[in-house]
């Protein structure tokens, strides 16, 4: 008998994955966590019923939030990583050189716990020891760095979707990207994913009016994951200074999906996403 796990993408569409097994299942105090053994892409992290990451193409997703926007900065010395648990993120970032400290802020332990069990090539960077991990809430987190002197260079949200009752719905509005602003050094950058654009517009058209009147600049770029809803999957930046659509440092490791040539293509949207970005933000680039 196959065993699939079924993920619904809106009402009218569902996403399907054969699995060899369940190897873990358990509810925290944060959401509900499962590790699956897909037939395609190997193992993969669900929470609150939505595919997370899978070995088979987490690479496009991790590569394409940490080397955007830290090769586009000219020394991100401190980095704050909100969410991040699975330990991709902090992987790629710490390839950087230059970079110092990392904070990575994840609400559940147990999903770190998870990933250095089940996923030990996410996770080979947790035992840096430029990594610092606190498990707090990253909204709460970041407005306690409002009365503390230590600012960031590079701010990247690692989170689940806003949609539900989840622990990443606060980090999609205004006041946290105020406190994100904040928390930034002169000529700081940060990054978000703004999920499917097919399947949640609305996330696009959200963040981008947010985040265009707090920044000087506001830029979108895009990846194909095929794991997600769609394929395309949009990334906001707001910076206090650079310029995303251009890396002007050197790719420092290989990879196998981002290149800066795929860095500049990112940021040519086609029409449809572009329509996605509200008209306000249009005016003020």
């Amino acid at each position: 008998m196959s065993l699939w796990f079924v993920e619904s993408a809106s009402s009218g569409h569902k996403l399907e994955w054969k699995i060899r097994r369940e190897v873990y299942s358990t509810q925290s105090a944060f959401q509900h966590i499962r590790v699956v053994e897909t037939e395609q892409f190997g193992m993969a992290l669900i929470l609150d019923g939505i595919m997370q990451t899978t070995m088979g193409d987490e690479f496009i997703y991790h590569e394409m939030l940490a080397f955007v926007p830290l090769l586009s900065h000219p020394a991100p010395k401190r980095v704050l990583i909100i969410g991040g648990g699975d330990g991709g993120l902090s992987r790629e970032v710490l390839k950087v050189p230059g970079v110092e400290h990392v904070v990575m802020v994840e609400i559940d332990p147990i999903v770190v716990d998870v990933a250095k069990r089940y996923f030990p090539h996410h996770t080979e960077s947790l035992n840096d020891p430029r990594l610092h991990i606190v498990f707090e809430d990253g909204a709460a987190f970041l407005k306690s760095q409002a009365h503390t002197p230590e600012k960031f260079d590079v701010i990247l949200v690692d989170s689940t979707d806003p949609e539900g009752d989840g622990p990443g719905q606060f980090l999609y509005t205004s006041a946290f990207h105020a406190d994100v602003k904040n928390a930034l050094n002169p000529g700081g950058i940060y990054v978000q994913h703004t999920g499917a654009p097919f399947y949640n517009p609305e996330v696009l058209g959200m963040v981008t009016e947010d985040v265009g009147k707090k920044f000087p600049l506001c830029q979108t770029y895009w990846a194909t994951v095929p794991t997600y809803p769609g394929g395309i999957f949009t990334f906001t930046a707001g910076s206090l200074g650079p310029d995303l659509s251009q890396p002007i440092r050197a790719l420092p490791c290989e990879t196998q999906w981002y290149t800066p040539d795929i860095h500049r293509l990112a940021f040519a949207l086609p029409p449809y996403l572009q329509n996605l970005i509200r008209t306000e933000i249009k005016a003020t680039r």
